[in-house]
């Protein structure tokens, strides 16, 4: 009876020490899971930002890209989107949340790109030297839109910021191109909600400037936009999936990258 009583003391002990393993497991694979699942959910409210209209909506933007310019096709080896991908494989784009839409959207790999909500010059000095320490063929910098409300629209004072940014890069990586995007043109609407955006024109032209005295080249968004006004999203600030491939081709053109 003792005897049976100790192997039974032993059984239990074992069968508590299986289950506590178990239970650890299951928390560390819930724990995974969950972590797994917020990115996830993190990166999907992030994508939906560039479509308020949803998922469906998406999709039928990724096809009126195709339609609008032949960049969305399929990834085959011989389809535009493979060789606009291939000709900027070693160049970097640095940029706000419009410039998030290159990589959100799928058309160029996460570590060509750059970027952050909300970035304005003032605030992207560890994106520029990451993007110096990689060395580009070429680096494409989209800035403005968020520096005009950051900066009280002073343009002499976002020329003196974006030509030292400019300077400091090309002083890090010698052998870069640099090339400046215009800043994308709000519409009406969103200029009568935020009056302050109305000065975009002045700082493009600033952009232009800076690159008339650097000597680099310059990719004009306001054309795009002004050729497909329907390709703004409803806030009038952000772009939909089609603007890309277009913007995309215009950018290895003035980079001189065409392989």
């Amino acid at each position: 009876m003792v005897k049976n009583k100790k192997l039974f003391i032993v059984f239990i002990f074992f069968v508590t020490i299986l289950l506590l393993v178990f239970l650890l497991n299951l928390i560390d694979w819930n724990g995974s899971a969950n972590v797994k699942k917020s990115k996830v959910d993190k990166e999907l409210k992030v994508a939906l930002e560039y479509s308020p209209k949803g998922v469906a909506a998406l999709q039928q933007e990724i096809a009126e890209a195709e339609r609008l310019h032949p960049s969305a096709g399929s990834k085959g080896d011989d389809d535009p989107m493979s060789k606009i991908r291939q000709s900027l494989s070693h160049s970097i784009i640095v940029g706000d949340s419009i410039t998030e839409g290159f990589k959100i959207y799928g058309f160029l790999d996460d570590d060509r790109v750059f970027s952050k909500i909300g970035a304005s010059l003032g605030t992207v000095d560890d994106l520029l030297d990451s993007a110096a320490d990689a060395k580009p063929e070429c680096l494409f910098l989209a800035f403005g839109m968020n520096d005009i409300g950051n900066l009280n629209a002073d343009t002499g004072a976002f020329e003196k910021l974006y030509m030292s940014k400019i300077k400091k890069f090309m002083k890090s990586s010698p052998k870069s191109k640099v090339v400046l995007l215009t800043i994308v043109p709000p519409t009406e609407n969103a200029i009568s909600d935020e009056p302050i955006l109305k000065n975009y024109k002045k700082y493009n032209k600033v952009i232009y400037s800076i690159a008339d005295k650097k000597k680099i080249p310059v990719v004009d968004t306001v054309k795009i936009l002004r050729d497909h006004p329907e390709l703004h999203e409803p806030d009038g600030i952000h772009v939909s999936s089609a603007f890309y491939p277009i913007v995309l081709n215009q950018m290895i053109e003035k980079a001189g990258l065409s392989r």
